[in-house]
C-alpha cells in the first residue's frame, strides 16, 4: 500500500501534467500556425515555423531545417478541424475546469449484468 507522501508525489505530478500538457500543445499549434516562414537553400524553398524576431534574417544548418521539418509537420484537412476543434476546446474545458461528467449504471437485479432483449417483429421473409 503507498504511504501517504507517495499519494501526494503522485498527486502533485498529476496535477502539473493535468495544466501542462493542455498548455505545451497549445504554444506548439501556435509556434507552428503564427510564425511560418521561407528560406531558400541551393535552390529548394523551405517553409517551416517556429518562434523568431520578425525583420531579422537568420539561417538554418541542415541538420536544424531538418529537425524543424519532423517537428512542425501536420497534416489536417479542414473537415478534421470543422469536427475535432469543438470537441476538443469542450474536452480540454472540462479537463481543466475538473468537471467532467460521472456516469453511474444502476441494474435493478443484483447479480444480473445483462437482460435479454425485447421481442422483434421479422417483417420480411428471408
Amino acid at each position: 500500500m503507498p504511504s501517504q507522501s507517495e499519494n501526494e508525489v503522485k498527486r502533485l505530478v498529476l496535477n502539473i501534467t493535468r495544466y501542462f500538457l493542455p498548455i505545451l500543445f497549445i504554444s506548439y499549434l501556435a509556434s507552428i500556425t503564427f510564425f511560418t516562414h521561407v528560406h531558400v537553400v541551393n535552390g529548394v524553398t523551405i517553409v517551416h515555423s517556429h518562434p523568431f524576431k520578425q525583420g531579422t534574417a537568420h539561417q538554418h544548418s541542415t541538420v536544424e531545417l531538418l529537425h524543424i521539418h519532423i517537428l512542425s509537420h501536420l497534416i489536417a484537412d479542414s473537415a478534421t478541424v470543422v469536427f475535432a476543434l469543438p470537441l476538443f476546446v469542450s474536452f480540454l474545458l472540462c479537463l481543466l475546469l475538473g468537471r467532467l461528467p460521472h456516469t453511474h449504471f444502476h441494474a435493478p437485479y443484483h447479480g444480473v449484468t445483462a437482460l435479454r432483449a425485447p421481442p422483434a417483429i421479422c417483417l420480411f421473409a428471408i
